[in-house]
């Protein structure tokens, strides 16, 4: 279907004009949607007589990365900053390696980053820090069974080959014989 085609099989029904402005009601709606769901760039982080001192986006992640890196349980961290009123909340998804406990790791993550956001970076008006286990990376499986231990089978069918011509040689040489 060309946009011709379209264009005139929109033209055939009633009142094509109240289907031109759906159309645009729900691609107002979409772009709406897509400027909310952005992360912001800068936080806030205080405020004082001078003026707003701000903290960039790269930072904080960065930061949020190094202090998972810590954590030898944890990998991939992914932040979201929201921030509502004054407030800055925080969803922090991260996944846990094979030995992970998540009660622990939550509290020890949740109090670093509390700590490290304030003293490091400065932000007063911190709200929420969730952490979401977005997965679970296993470890290596190790086999309780007892391993097999066969020669292969390339190995068992050289040394057959080899004996069967030291064979046929010796036959060879006690019939000229």
């Amino acid at each position: 279907m060309t946009f011709h085609d379209a264009y005139e099989a929109i033209q055939q029904l009633p009142q094509p004009e109240f289907l031109y402005m759906c159309g645009a009601v729900l691609a107002l709606l979409f772009l709406l949607m897509l400027l909310v769901r952005r992360q912001p760039k800068n936080v806030v982080a205080y405020t004082t007589d001078s003026g707003r001192v701000m903290v960039s986006r790269h930072a904080i992640v960065e930061l949020v990365q190094t202090s998972c890196e810590q954590i030898q349980d944890v990998s991939k961290p992914q932040v979201k900053i929201t921030v509502k009123g004054r407030t800055t909340h925080f969803e922090i998804r991260i996944k846990l390696l094979s030995g992970g406990r998540l009660r622990q790791i939550e509290q020890t993550l949740q109090s670093h980053l509390r700590q490290a956001l304030t003293e490091n970076l400065g932000i007063e008006n911190l709200g929420r820090i969730n952490i979401v286990a977005t997965g679970f990376k296993s470890g290596r499986i190790e086999s309780k069974l007892p391993a097999k231990t066969q020669a292969p089978a390339i190995e068992t069918s050289e040394a057959y080959n080899e004996g069967e011509a030291l064979e046929l040689e010796s036959d060879e040489a006690s019939k000229k014989q």
